[in-house]
This record gives C-alpha cells, sequence and structure tokens, in this order.
C-alpha cells in the first residue's frame, strides 16, 4: 500500500541521513584525473584535478559538470588504481565547448533562428550582471582557449528585449 511505501522511503531516507563517512570502511584518498588538456570539468592550472566552484551558489552547476564527466568522458580508474582515464576526452572536450555556445546563445541564437523569452522577469534590470559572473569568463576564456569564436552576449539582450518591444509584454 501507499503507507507502507512512504514508511519504507523514510526509513531509507532516515538512514541515509544517519550515515557518517567515518563508519565506511574505506581508505580515502584523492586520486588525479589524467588528463593533460583542460576541458572545462577540469582545473585550468592543474588538469588533473576537478574544476572547483567559481560562485557561492553553484553546487547544482558543478554537480551538472561532474555528470558530464562521467556521462561523456565515461572515467575508469587505471589498474594500478591511482589515477583516472577518460574513455571519451575529446568527445568530453566537444561536447563542453558546445555547452559553453550554448550558453551564450540560449535566450536568442539569430544563426539558428531560436528565441527564449520567457525568463525570469529580472532579465531587463539584472541582465548586464553577467559582466561580474566568474563563470561568464570562465566560459569566455574557455573558448578563447580551444580558439572557439566567443558568441555575442549582448544580442541576448537585444533580442529578448526587441520581442518584450513587439509583445508590449514581458510575459
Amino acid at each position: 500500500s501507499s503507507s507502507e511505501l512512504q514508511l519504507t522511503v523514510y526509513r531509507l531516507w532516515k538512514k541515509i541521513n544517519t550515515l557518517s563517512l567515518s563508519n565506511v570502511p574505506a581508505k580515502w584518498i584523492s586520486i588525479p584525473l589524467n588528463l593533460d588538456k583542460y576541458l572545462f570539468i577540469n582545473c585550468k592550472s592543474s588538469h588533473c584535478d576537478m574544476s572547483t566552484q567559481l560562485t557561492g551558489n553553484t553546487c547544482y552547476f558543478q554537480t551538472y559538470l561532474f555528470a558530464l564527466l562521467c556521462k561523456v568522458g565515461r572515467p575508469i580508474i587505471t589498474p594500478n588504481g591511482r589515477s583516472i582515464d577518460l574513455r571519451n576526452p575529446d568527445l568530453l572536450e566537444k561536447v563542453t565547448i558546445r555547452i559553453a555556445r550554448f550558453l551564450f546563445t540560449f535566450f536568442f541564437d539569430s544563426q539558428n533562428q531560436i528565441l527564449r523569452p520567457l525568463t525570469n522577469s529580472n532579465f531587463v534590470l539584472d541582465f548586464f550582471r553577467y559582466r561580474s559572473s566568474p563563470y561568464f569568463t570562465a566560459f569566455a576564456q574557455y573558448l578563447k582557449v580551444k580558439k572557439v569564436p566567443v558568441p555575442d552576449y549582448d544580442r541576448q539582450y537585444e533580442g529578448v528585449t526587441k520581442y518584450y518591444v513587439f509583445t508590449k509584454s514581458l510575459h
């Protein structure tokens, strides 16, 4: 019944939330990634380390990057257990470049004729704060390192505000 299921889920939740890593019989060590190039999921200054959060509220994005590493890069622990190889580093590079470009053209993409105007109502007021965003700078620098043109992000604002003027509505 649903009450039995609810009780089972609650017991699992309670058990998970009382688990302490000190009770896990394992030796915790850091092992490096075997990467010789910057793929955004890793640290720009030390390719063997994972990237770190650039702002205080980006744990979801770091989780996304880790999922991307796992899903696309397909990591495996080397036979000696001292590092991690990626089965698809070239594919991971292509995907991270596409994601960076996508974020620069999310709201308005004139090349592909895409407009996504239904966004946060603060868009009009807050848009230009992107210039102080660590992630904006990181993605722009990443594309430059990869010798990929960085889309003009100001076009996002122009495209969406033209839509707002045309429809005379923010949503």
